[in-house]
């Protein structure tokens, strides 16, 4: 039979006050609580009379028929402990001190105890006094029982975090639910899952072991492609290849998966028994409402062990590095006492038998012989000043460090002092700040100033009137230790090369020697986990300025050292 459409906008709205009898609207009204499981009351204060319909005995699990109908029948139904509060409430909303609404316990009629939640409003005569008292009672036991299971498992949880969240949560769980099995596992691997790994397990209210499984087959399969899944009862019948669910005598089971962030299933939490699932929503919504922390939990324990397994990666390349390069710097040094100990002696030999012809058989040399075997000696002395330098510049890597105070004044002061002595510069300026104090090894850095020094010495050696300052400044967070001269300077396109090894920049007045003074200052600085830099203009003078950490950070920089 086809009915005809509703037009809701044709009807009218009348009050109830308005209707010729009231009773009819009364009917409906009670027919339409008693549908919704409302028990109705109405309290006749003068009269001592309490009314009830239908509903209201239903929640009592009375019978109307066979009920004394006395007071004292119907308050012995409640909680003993929840008694004195609900009298307190109703006295409060007699006197006008805050309306009634209370939730108390009463004697389910099948054992145990069902949540009632009461309300009403108290009518008043002319002079205040409360006449009459009508409310309504419900059934929350179901919304109670959760919001209290909610606050076992929270209570439970409480200042858990990693592993131990994980325990307390699946613990919990099934102690607030009243199942034997509660378990967080998470699923690899994680692109397309095929296993899952149990890393929180109660059985009876203790932590199981660990397990490993394949999803293939099982509930927890359906819950990673799908999500939430309930089987309420015959769940091995569900799932027979499922062993677990054997192992376990499983009758029921209730699953959600745990997210990542930006979606993907990272793992499950699960619950099942061996009875028949009761109350399937509101687990069903405890589980959801834990699966979003436990969700972020799981998270960041997968990064933490990803964080720590690139560490440990990290760890062994660098420890296969450092024993390269501790391997690289026995060759190094082994390379180093070669040219030392082999070349040497045939090259004492060539400048010795030189010398010999020079001192004795000149004479009979003519004129070009002569010049060869100038060129000859003079090439033999330059050969053992680069060995010494190589050595030298190996040596500055492979040596450990001794760190001390140093004050560079006083160390320039007495390596210029050396240097006027040696080659003499007329009219020369050196201005020296007082207390430059560094923390280094004292060796080293005599071997630094000396090279710098030395530099400017030789660009400093055809102007009239030479000058030499060192100073300090602060560039940011470093301090920067400065020497500038006022020499013949150089192009700074060559900066690239300045502090290569052997190299010489022919400018005005530019380098000589081996070129590998500037390159050992580097080293050193660099050495010390430090820097340096050359700043100049032909004509115009040069300035180096390098840097080295403050003490502390030095001393801890040298403790990582492979040396």
């Amino acid at each position: 039979m086809n009915m005809p459409a509703l037009d809701f906008s044709q009807l009218q709205i009348t009050a109830t006050a308005d209707l010729p009898n009231t009773g009819e609207i009364a009917d409906a009204l009670l027919s339409a609580t008693h549908s919704a499981g409302l028990g109705v009351f109405v309290w006749d204060i003068p009269a001592g009379r309490l009314l009830w319909n239908e509903a209201m005995y239903e929640l009592y699990g009375l019978d109307p028929a066979s009920f004394s109908g006395k007071a004292s029948d119907w308050l012995a139904l409640l909680h003993a402990e929840d008694l004195p509060r609900v009298a307190a409430d109703v006295g409060a909303a007699l006197s006008g001190e805050r309306p009634y609404d209370t939730v108390f316990r009463v004697q389910a009629p099948l054992g145990g105890w069902r949540y009632l939640k009461g309300t009403a409003f108290v009518e008043r005569d002319a002079s205040g006094q409360a006449v009459r008292m009508a409310g309504i009672n419900q059934d929350v036991t179901t919304t109670e029982r959760f919001n209290a299971a909610v606050d076992a498992v929270r209570a439970g949880t409480a200042d858990q975090v990693s592993h131990g969240y994980f325990e307390s949560l699946v613990r919990s769980l099934a102690e607030a639910l009243g199942v034997r099995y509660a378990f967080v596992a998470e699923v690899y691997p994680r692109e397309q899952p095929t296993h899952a790994r149990a890393i929180a397990l109660c059985v009876d209210g203790k932590m199981g072991e660990p397990l490993v499984y394949a999803l293939a087959g099982t509930p927890c399969a359906n819950v990673v492609s799908g999500g939430f899944c309930i089987y309420p009862q015959a769940v091995q019948a569900q799932f027979p290849d499922d062993q677990l669910l054997v192992d376990m005598r499983a009758e029921c089971y209730l699953g959600v998966p745990l997210r990542a962030a930006d979606g993907t299933v990272l793992g499950l939490l699960e619950v099942l028994d061996n009875k028949p699932a009761e109350a399937c929503e509101e687990t069903r919504k405890l589980l959801e409402l834990f699966a979003g922390r436990a969700s972020a939990e799981l998270e960041r324990l997968q990064r933490e062990a990803e964080i720590q397994r690139l560490n440990a990666e990290l760890e062994a390349r660098v420890a296969a590095r450092t024993d390269d390069l501790r391997r690289t710097m026995r060759e190094l040094e082994a390379f180093t006492y070669s040219v030392s100990h082999d070349l040497n002696p045939p090259l004492r030999a060539i400048l010795g038998f030189g010398q010999i012809l020079r001192e004795d058989y000149r004479p009979h040399l003519d004129a070009a012989g002569g010049d060869y075997l100038d060129r000859t000696l003079g090439a033999a002395e330059r050969m053992g000043r680069l060995i010494d330098d190589l050595v030298s510049l190996s040596k500055i890597s492979l040596r450990p460090l001794g760190i001390g105070k140093v004050n560079l004044t006083e160390l320039a002061e007495e390596i210029v002092a050396d240097l006027q002595a040696r080659q003499p510069r007329a009219g020369l300026v050196f201005e020296a700040a007082p207390h430059l104090i560094v923390h280094a090894d004292p060796g080293l850095m005599r071997i630094l100033l000396d090279c710098l020094l030395r530099n400017a010495w030789q660009f400093i050696a055809q102007v009239e009137s030479p000058h030499i300052s060192l100073a300090a400044q602060q560039v940011g967070e470093r301090r920067e230790i400065l020497l500038r001269d006022n020499g013949c300077g150089f192009d700074p396109q060559a900066i690239d090369r300045l502090f290569a090894p052997f190299q010489n920049l022919d400018s005005q007045g530019g380098f000589t020697g081996s070129g590998t003074g500037l390159a050992i200052a580097q080293r050193i600085a660099l050495r010390h986990h430090g820097g340096i830099r050359a700043e100049s203009q032909p004509g115009e003078g040069a300035c180096f300025a390098f840097w080295l950490p403050p003490a502390a950070e030095l001393m801890a920089l040298l403790a990582g050292d492979p040396l």
